[in-house]
């Protein structure tokens, strides 16, 4: 684990909120710091892999993939983490969560525009080796910043 100052901690919790549009000079103004120095620090966050990736928030169903699902599924335990690894490639898949569970192992999303397709990405997945457990129709996601990364920080 890395110890995070309040600086750190207040730029993750900006760049949770909406990376896009928060520059290095507003986040700088928001914790107190100037804007090469949250360039700096979020390089050295980067190399440190606590950040990963800047993924934008899809509107799937404006997008043309109004078959939004969530799948629970179980792996093999010795074979869980090449599974989700994999299902990853499967067409339609959009995220895979692995669990520390013995069933019910893996979570899944898959988004697309047809039901033959939601068909045909279940049955790639069974083809895999991941059995279906469960599997539900997707209504709605919300997300926030996690608070205890700089909340207070930001907010000053």
């Amino acid at each position: 684990m890395v110890d995070l100052d309040p600086t750190d901690q207040g730029i993750l919790y900006l760049l949770q909120q909406d990376a896009r549009n928060n520059t290095t000079s507003g986040i700088g103004e928001q914790v107190g710091v100037s804007s090469t120095t949250v360039g700096n620090r979020i390089s050295k966050l980067e190399e440190k892999g606590i950040v990963t990736g800047y993924q934008p928030t899809i509107d799937y169903e404006k997008a043309g993939l109004d078959h939004h699902l969530l799948l629970t599924a179980t792996a093999p335990m010795d074979k869980r983490s090449q599974l989700a690894e994999q299902a990853l490639d499967i067409h339609g898949v959009v995220t895979v969560r692995e669990l520390l569970t013995h069933h019910q192992n893996i979570e899944l999303e898959i988004a697309t525009s047809t039901r033959k397709e939601i068909e045909e990405t279940l049955n790639e997945l069974a083809e895999l080796g991941l059995e279906i457990v469960r599997n539900e129709l997707l209504k709605r996601e919300l997300h926030k910043p996690a608070d205890n990364f700089g909340k207070e920080v930001a907010e000053d």
